[in-house]
């Protein structure tokens, strides 16, 4: 999403095959990349970057022992789409007041307020107070790169296969 919403339709492809060109390495999750593959992560990978999120530099942090007075890895802020994550309780679903509780329990402030270190992530609840590492540490991009829902939604899957025959195939 991030290459389509900077170079648009005629230039994401472009991109990526120059990727390919040069070697890229598509993992098969996150954990594999970030652990395995990359130079900064678990197991000191062969690879210099790694995509990730803007508010993984607390993550670096967090996890070293000792614990270094500034993060091992960067951000390229320019390069940053806007992610959200969301839950709901789906229509028609024969448990509705069991997933509104529990999407009740995820909105609380004690869940809130756990979600930093555990996901890496930030907070929906407005007010809720980050862990200072996570407050030190995580970036905010000032423009982050974002596509239209509609759009995604609509388009997701041609993408997600123009990709997958531009970089694996």
């Amino acid at each position: 999403m991030a290459t389509i919403a900077k170079f648009g339709d005629d230039g994401w492809r472009d991109y990526w095959s120059k990727l390919r060109a040069n070697d890229v390495k598509v993992d098969d999750g996150w954990e594999s990349a970030y652990d395995g593959d990359f130079s900064q992560g678990a197991n000191a990978g062969t690879f210099p970057l790694v995509v990730s999120y803007a508010s993984s530099p607390p993550a670096a942090v967090y996890y070293s022992k000792p614990q270094p007075k500034t993060s091992p890895i960067g951000t390229m802020l320019d390069s940053c789409f806007r992610q959200v994550e969301f839950a709901g309780v789906l229509r028609g679903t024969e448990h509705r007041a069991a997933a509104r509780k529990l999407v009740d329990f995820m909105l609380s402030a004690r869940f809130q307020e756990d979600i930093p270190l555990q996901m890496f992530v930030f907070p929906v609840r407005d007010g809720t107070t980050l862990p200072p590492v996570f407050a030190k540490f995580a970036e905010v991009p000032d423009h982050p790169l974002t596509l239209p829902a509609a759009e995604i939604g609509a388009r997701r899957d041609a993408w997600l296969e123009q990709w997958t025959d531009t970089v694996l195939r």
